[in-house]
């Protein structure tokens, strides 16, 4: 962890990996134009800034993971509770806790107990007979919580590995579709078009996605319905009854994404094929209204959905970062089962054929690395973490803008000063400019004196004369 500094502060808020930056803060009157430097890197320790790193991922950097856990949970109870710019009124909007799962792709290992999870333990797939790999077609076992085999597949060769990747690739894609079609039908359902719909009422939400043991991604969403204007109005009287759960039950078991079949011999994206395979939920769907006093509060829904986004997508943090080239993987201590989802993302990724028509599905060109290979990490799911609708709640950038100034006028105080920019303004005045000027100098902590190379110790960084946001793959 980065916990020392010359003042025994935190350095960055104690993230494990810093990232440096060279440059200044210049400060503009608006009036004259006259320009004053307010920081210079250079007068730092190190020599360089240290900012956080902000990964989600408890397996890459506690520190900034739990503070991405503590904002994730105020963003979701927000939009239930009211707070951050959201009115109190809300917590009279219906409200609704989704669950949507991915379809099965082949038995797993799973541990199932009778009447919860309180209850003796079941066996896992009690099938006799073998499959048509000569393989068990069943497993007998009452597996442990701590079974390393739990989500791998009972018969690896009996499992649609391709399919699986394809699925996750185009969750985004599925996810749309229902949002879209859930409009539609609630509409319907009321005996309104769209549009009056829209004039009547607003659908918002909040989205997590959770990767399985399996290695398929689960969406938990909350849908709220707000009047007109958003959560400031009120819903009509016809949302607080089950209409908008029952259209979106609906939509869920109807709605499908004609995709591109991996095992298939043709890639005809208009149809779907013989067997009907189709980009589509799993038939096991949860809908549960939301109760500020009931056993789905708001609490529990926050703490629940935060609890998820800041897990790894598998393999205990190996994937934490994406795999550039087979040579890498191999070098990657990784469950059988992981290891063949990202070798099936390579597969199909490295076929021109296949990525163009997984694009023309989704809409959009991957660009210089096609999609597959650049998610190859996280078995093909390219999407967010978290997403939500612009009206449902606060946002990460104002909840970090809060806290930053919270802790610049913290850290005056301490000092025993007032906060004022470098014209002795108040800090926020409109009369003055703020200008950054910051280029990538490393990662790492770094307080010795001057800059450039990363300490000893920690891995080689990107060059810092590199192109931001580059990505290459060693095909």
């Amino acid at each position: 962890m980065s916990e020392a500094s010359t003042d025994d502060r935190p350095v960055a808020g104690g993230c494990s990996r810093p990232i440096r930056l060279s440059g200044h803060v210049d400060h503009v009157d608006v009036h004259t134009g006259e320009v004053r430097r307010a920081v210079s890197g250079a007068d730092l320790p190190g020599g360089v800034l240290h900012v956080r790193c902000n990964n989600r991922r408890e397996s890459a950097c506690p520190a900034c993971s739990a503070v991405y856990k503590r904002d994730a949970r105020r963003l979701v109870l927000a939009g239930l509770a009211g707070g951050k710019g959201v009115p109190e009124t809300v917590t009279g909007h219906p409200a609704w806790f989704v669950t949507l799962t991915a379809p099965s792709f082949g038995p797993v290992h799973s541990r199932r107990q009778q009447g919860g999870k309180t209850g003796p333990v079941r066996a896992c797939h009690p099938r006799r007979g073998l499959c048509p790999h000569g393989r068990p077609a069943g497993c007998h076992e009452r597996h442990r919580e701590d079974d390393s085999r739990l989500g791998s597949p009972i018969c690896p060769d009996c499992y649609a590995y391709g399919r699986t990747v394809v699925w996750n690739a185009l969750v985004p894609r599925l996810w749309k579709a229902t949002r879209d079609a859930t409009e539609s039908a609630v509409a319907a359902a009321a005996g309104l078009t769209v549009a009056r719909l829209r004039r009547a009422a607003r659908l918002s939400f909040v989205k997590v996605a959770e990767m399985q043991a399996r290695g398929v991604v689960h969406l938990h969403v909350v849908v709220r319905v707000d009047g007109p204007d958003g959560p400031g109005s009120a819903p009509p009287a016809w949302a607080d009854s089950d209409l908008v759960a029952d259209a979106l039950r609906d939509v869920v078991g109807s709605v499908a994404v004609p995709a591109p079949d991996p095992d298939a011999l043709t890639l005809d994206t208009g149809t779907v094929s013989d067997d009907g395979w189709a980009v589509r939920w799993g038939v096991q769907v949860d809908i549960r209204r939301i109760a500020l006093d009931g056993p789905t509060d708001v609490g529990r829904v926050s703490n629940y959905l935060a609890k998820y986004i800041t897990k790894s997508a598998a393999a205990g943090g190996a994937l934490d970062h994406p795999v550039r080239s087979l040579a890498a993987l191999g070098r990657l201590v990784l469950a059988p089962h992981v290891r063949r989802l990202v070798e099936t993302c390579w597969r199909l990724g490295q076929d021109a054929t296949f990525t163009a028509a997984l694009d023309a599905v989704l809409g959009r060109d991957s660009g210089d690395v096609p999609r597959l290979l650049r998610w190859a990490h996280q078995m093909g799911f390219g999407g967010h973490w978290l997403t939500k609708s612009r009206a449902y709640s606060t946002t990460f950038t104002a909840l970090r803008t809060v806290r930053r100034v919270w802790s610049r006028t913290i850290g005056a105080a301490m000092a025993g000063r007032i906060p004022v920019d470098a014209f002795g303004r108040l800090d926020g005045d409109p009369e003055t400019i703020i200008l950054g000027a910051w280029t990538y100098a490393g990662r790492g902590l770094h307080l010795s004196h001057g800059h450039g190379a990363d300490p000893p110790g920690l891995p080689a960084s990107r060059p810092a004369d590199s192109r931001g946001g580059t990505w290459r793959a060693d095909l």
